[in-house]
Formats: structure tokens, C-alpha cells, sequence
């Protein structure tokens, strides 16, 4: 075999093959220069079709062709008031897409065959659809969605094997700390809320019945507030055409529920939540802040980043980088049902906790008090852009962008508006926001830990220790909703 030299060699030497690294970077006149970085540019929205068809489906379509493919979003309004309801709709998300209707035979066959995908999810507020296809079996995939939410029919001898599975799983999940946390918090913050109830706790999930589900799937799962959004190699207009034939028997049944409103916080306090023998604790502090749509947002985006938003904020630095005094370390923002909040969370150890919790609040004062560097605000700026860029060059990226923003009450001009917004956003305008929101005062919640080794530190540090009053009380409101 002959190679061909890739660096001649002075006279003399033999030829060679491979050159090192710092031989690359280099030539006969010093260091290769580094070619102009490309100015980043602004993604465009691309062609879109958005309708409301008259059963009250919205349906938005898209045209990204990057690849043959088609990426599916559905959103359905799914909150509920009891645990109950939480349980039922778990089981109606497993179940929906699932094998077993003879009269889905075919179009099951139709979706293998492309290498077409349908999956239900359920959050606290929705029901949560995603689907992928190639882009010539677009039809098939809006079929199969169209047959899944309009027929209903499920029986016990499904749901059984389904809720067994689940009741066992639960039992792990239910286990992880920071589901507790998030629980606790909840319960501390507003008392027992099942609206905001994310995993379903087993003992009502164990009473779902087929009559359950279906008398579920016919009150709640309706087109009327639903949004479908659909991405990918389609035509837009011919894309809506599809869906409005594939859903013209889906009903639109009565008015939607109206939106659940959170109830009034408790006094804004952190409490310790104890739990027993934990080696290590979960620290969660919250508080309402400005919704999406407020002008102030983009700056709060920008300093929440920098306090905890990503690897080099200050939080992360602070508590887990230099001192090793957290596991993890985060901030940034929950929705509890109709209202936002900030959130600056940790996991650490129980020996750690207390130091921790004060090493928190301690940089929130700071951030409200030490003006960000302009340096500090560039990078965070240049995070979030760089990775919602990133986010909107895929398909599935974009399709699950679009979904959300809907959701949240923006229109789809948002996913590629809001870089912008924060290209815009000044130093100043971080300071203020940052001044106003990160008052450590201000913030709320909970340390769940082992309260014989944490409470005479955290009382120390102005955390309430709840007694077991508090406990049995919740005990009872969430035995009393789960029934």
C-alpha cells in the first residue's frame, strides 16, 4: 500500500505520515491563526399553518424539513381536584396508545410498518401526546392519534395488568428524595393540593376501574382546548387538512373545566419535614415571582441563570464547586398552576445541610446585593441563546418549543421572539430584577432530612421544626382525598 505524505519533510529526512497536534497548529511563520467566529444568527419561524377546527382543536403546523420525518405534539388541559383523578389519569396515559382493540389491528400494522411512534405522558395539568413518523406516513400517525382519542373502550382485563405494574413502581418513585421534597413542599406551601400532584400515590391507583378510565377519557379528553402541533417534512396547509378529517368525529363535548387558581400560600417560613434516618437532606426554598408575559421577565430569565442556572452560575460555584457542600445545586422556575415561581433547590449531606442552607441564603442576599458583572450576564445570555438555538434546530425540539409556549399562553412566535427579548435585556435591568426577586426573606419551604441530627442546627437558623401535629394533619387530609 503507498502513502502519500501529508507534511513534506525537509530534504534528507523520510516522509511522514501522521503529524502531532501542536505540528498542526503550527506553520514555518509561527501559530495558525483562528478563522472569525460566525456571527450567530436568529432562527426564522418557519412556514406555519394555525387553525382552530370547529370541534375547538388548534392545530399548528409546521415545515422544517431538515429530515423526512414529522415530529407530533399534543397537549390536553388535565387537572383535576383529588387524588383520584390523578390516579385514574395515569392509567388512562399508560393505556391510551396501548395494543389490544381488534379494530386497531390495522392501523397498529400500518404504524410498525413505517416505523411510526405514539406515546402518552401525564404531568399535573396535562395529558401529553408525542408521536414521530416519517414524513410520507403523516396520515398514518394523525390515524392512529384520531382513533386513540375518540374511542374510548378499555377493559378491566387491560387496566388490571397495568395497575399492578404501576402500584409497584409507585412504591420506588414515591421512595426518591426528590419527590418527597417536591411533596413536602407543596403540602407546606399551600396544604394539601392534589391539582399539583405529579406522581399518584399507589392506593388510589389500585382502586382504578375500566369505568374509571373510560368515563375519564370521554369528560376529559375533548379537542376543545387541546393543541396539536405538528413539525417536519409537511406542507402546512395539506397537514391541518389531514387532522381535521382524521378528527372530525372527535367531539367537543360541553365547556372546558375552568382553569384551578392556587390557593393562597401560608406565611412565607421554611419548615424542616423530617424523615427519618436520611443521610441526606433536600433543601427547597420558593417564591412567586412575575408571570412569562411580564416585560420584566427576560431580565429575571437572565438573573436566575446567574445565580443558578446552569454550570457556572454562582450558586453552582458557590456550594458545590468551592465548597463541596451540595450534590447538586439549581435554580430557576415551577409553574403551580397559574402562577410562577422561583425556585433554588440542593441536595446535600446530613452532616452538611445546615452550612448549606445558609450558604444559600447567603448568596441569594448576595445576588440581590452585588450587582452581576457584565461578565456574568454576557455568559448567562450567551447559555440560554446558544442552547434555545440549539433546541429549535431539531424538529422534535422545536415541535416540543411550539407546544409549550402555546400552553403557557404565548402564541408560536415566542420560540424565536424570546432570544431576541434577551439579546435586549441590559445589565441594569438584571440588577433591578435581581434586587426585587432574590430577597432571601422572601423565599419559603421546606428541608426534608433527618430531624434528630438537623433540628436544633436549622432552629438555630431560623427554620421552623414542624411538630407532629403538623405531620398527623397532613396525614389526615391525604388519607381523607385519596378515597
Amino acid at each position: 500500500m503507498t502513502v502519500t505524505s501529508l507534511d513534506p519533510s525537509p530534504a534528507g529526512e523520510p516522509a511522514r505520515a501522521h503529524r502531532s497536534a501542536a505540528e498542526i497548529g503550527r506553520t514555518a511563520a509561527g501559530a495558525r491563526p483562528l478563522p472569525p467566529l460566525e456571527s450567530r444568527r436568529g432562527h426564522r419561524l418557519p412556514a406555519m399553518a394555525d387553525t382552530v377546527l370547529p370541534n375547538g382543536l388548534r392545530v399548528i403546523a409546521a415545515r422544517q424539513p431538515s429530515t423526512p420525518m414529522v415530529e407530533l405534539r399534543m397537549s390536553v388541559p388535565f387537572a383535576g381536584t383529588t387524588f383520584a383523578h390523578a390516579a385514574t389519569a395515569e392509567v388512562l396515559a399508560t393505556v391510551l396508545f396501548r395494543r389490544g382493540h381488534a379494530e386497531r389491528a390495522g392501523r397498529e400494522a400500518d404504524m410498525a410498518r413505517h416505523g411510526a411512534t405514539l406515546a402518552a405522558h401525564r404531568t399535573s395539568g396535562w395529558l401529553q401526546v408525542s408521536g414521530a413518523a416519517p414524513g410520507h406516513a403523516l396520515d398514518t400517525l394523525v390515524g392512529a392519534l384520531a382513533d386513540a382519542v375518540t374511542d374510548g373502550s378499555v377493559d378491566e382485563a387491560e387496566i388490571g395488568p397495568v395497575r399492578d405494574r404501576m402500584v409497584r413502581q409507585i412504591a420506588l418513585i414515591r421512595a426518591q428524595p426528590r419527590v418527597l421534597a417536591q411533596e413536602a413542599l407543596v403540602a407546606h406551601r399551600y396544604g394539601e393540593l392534589p391539582a399539583l400532584q405529579e406522581v399518584p400515590f399507589a392506593a388510589p391507583v389500585a382502586a382504578v376501574t375500566g369505568a374509571a378510565v373510560r368515563d375519564l377519557h370521554h369528560e376529559r379528553l375533548r379537542p376543545r382546548g387541546t393543541v396539536l402541533v405538528l413539525v417536519g417534512d409537511l406542507d402546512p396547509e395539506r397537514a391541518v387538512e389531514s387532522v381535521a378529517a382524521a378528527t372530525g368525529s372527535w367531539g367537543a363535548g360541553g365547556p372546558s373545566p375552568a382553569p384551578l387558581r392556587l390557593p393562597s400560600p401560608h406565611p412565607c417560613r421554611v419548615a424542616l419535614v423530617p424523615r427519618a434516618d436520611a443521610v441526606q437532606s433536600q433543601i427547597k426554598l420558593v417564591r412567586p415571582v412575575v408571570a412569562r408575559t411580564d416585560d420584566r421577565f427576560p431580565a429575571l430569565s437572565l438573573a436566575t441563570l446567574v445565580f443558578g442556572g446552569y454550570f457556572s452560575s454562582r450558586l453552582v460555584t458557590g456550594i458545590r464547586e468551592d465548597k463541596g457542600l451540595a450534590y447538586r445545586a439549581e435554580a430557576g422556575f415551577e409553574d403551580h398552576l397559574d402562577s410562577l415561581v422561583l425556585t433554588a433547590d440542593a441536595d446535600t449531606a446530613t452532616e452538611a445541610t445546615v452550612t448549606a442552607y445558609r450558604e444559600i441564603r447567603a448568596e441569594l442576599g448576595r445576588m440581590a446585593a452585588v450587582v452581576p458583572s457584565a461578565a456574568e450576564v454576557d455568559a448567562a445570555r450567551e447559555y440560554t441563546v446558544g442552547m434555545t438555538m440549539l433546541t429549535l434546530a431539531s424538529q422534535a425540539g422545536f415541535a416540543s418549543s411550539v407546544a409549550t409556549a402555546v400552553c403557557l399562553g404565548h402564541e408560536p412566535e415566542r420560540v424565536t421572539a424570546f432570544p431576541d427579548l434577551l439579546r435586549g435585556v441590559t445589565r441594569d435591568q438584571v440588577a433591578r430584577v435581581a434586587r426585587e426577586f432574590f430577597d432571601p426573606d422572601a423565599f419559603g419551604g421546606v428541608v426534608v432530612g433527618d430531624a434528630d441530627r438537623l433540628a436544633a442546627g436549622l432552629r438555630a437558623a431560623g427554620v421552623e421544626v414542624a411538630d407532629t401535629e403538623f405531620q398527623a394533619a397532613r396525614a389526615e387530609s391525604r388519607d381523607r382525598n385519596t378515597r
